[in-house]
């Protein structure tokens, strides 16, 4: 055989071993990874409940009865106050970034009290582009907030570490992924059915209400996470939810679509990160959807603003 062939024969077996190897890889383990992170971590109990730190912290501004420099406010809109005090939070992960980074940087902390069934949630802001693996939907946490801060990013009550932006703009922004280590600890082992991982139900017409009524846009019911149901008002049948690079993408990255609720009264915002695989979803013309996430209130639009978590929140129902 010509030598020339026999070398290309060769390279071309090479090239299907090499590509049989590649496939053959496995995926990572991680199911561990929460427990190697966090196994010499210990925390006293909560001392401070999640109504409480919002209702001092998060509401009115951060207007709290502390010395001037405590707080440091730039807006109505935008504040925090660093914790000196030795206060621990419990709570479970209701939501973080997910398998497609939808929520970025970002984990959701609920508490529901079995007794008096009060249910608050906050956002805690952890500086990592890839937390689900570490911290998963249903983990139970304390969190020690002393050397960290409380306040909220757009009226939005959440927990994390101040910094300034490339153009000089103060915010609350992710906490070090190192100095958030030193402030967690796990308790027991993930469970996706505890009632803090079951999001409220607005798709009734009490729920639908409840969002119509103004006295309910306080920081005490939000964030959380709910499931609606209503039509697109931009979809044609082709357009997604958020195209990248088109004059809808915001400085941040995002694109609003409106949603008007079953009632036709009310509407929401349906916001999402251009990039990732719930951005590239299709709202269907003239169908009810149901969609699940992040339920906010967005002190700039001035309405309640959903952020889908995964492709399965989205759910065609005709």
């Amino acid at each position: 055989m010509n030598k020339y062939k026999i070398l290309g024969a060769t390279a071309i077996l090479s090239l299907i071993a090499f590509s049989a190897c590649y496939d053959d890889i496995d995926e990572p383990d991680t199911s561990d990874y929460a427990e190697q992170l966090q196994s010499a971590v210990e925390l006293p109990e909560a001392n401070i409940t999640l109504r409480q730190l919002k209702l001092t912290y998060c509401s009115n501004n951060g207007k709290v009865e502390r010395p001037a420099s405590y707080t440091y406010s730039r807006n109505t809109s935008n504040w925090e106050t660093l914790i000196e005090d030795d206060l621990v939070i419990e709570g479970v992960i209701c939501a973080n970034d997910g398998r497609f980074g939808c929520l970025y940087q970002m984990l959701l902390v609920r508490c529901i009290d079995p007794e008096t069934g009060d249910d608050q949630a906050i956002d805690v802001e952890v500086k990592h582009t890839c937390l689900y693996p570490l911290y998963p939907v249903g983990q139970r946490i304390r969190l020690s907030l002393k050397g960290l801060y409380v306040g909220a990013y757009s009226r939005v009550p959440r927990i994390g570490y101040p910094y300034f932006t490339s153009s000089g703009n103060h915010n609350l922004g992710p906490i070090p992924l190192q100095m958030f280590q030193e402030h967690v600890q796990l308790i027991g082992t993930p469970d996706t059915t505890v009632a803090e991982c079951k999001c409220k139900d607005l798709t009734t017409s009490e729920g639908e209400a409840w969002l119509r009524a103004t006295a309910n846009r306080v920081a005490t019911n939000y964030p959380t996470i709910a499931t609606v149901h209503g039509t697109f008002t931009e979809a044609d049948g082709t357009a997604t939810l958020a195209p990248t690079g088109s004059e809808l993408e915001d400085a941040g990255y995002g694109v609003n679509r409106t949603l008007k609720l079953v009632s036709n009264t009310t509407t929401i915002i349906v916001r999402t990160n251009t990039g990732n695989e719930v951005s590239h979803i299709v709202m269907p013309k003239d169908k009810t959807v149901e969609l699940s996430g992040v339920l906010s209130y967005d002190s700039y639009d001035d309405k309640w603003q959903l952020n889908l978590r995964d492709t399965t929140d989205f759910v065609i129902k005709d």
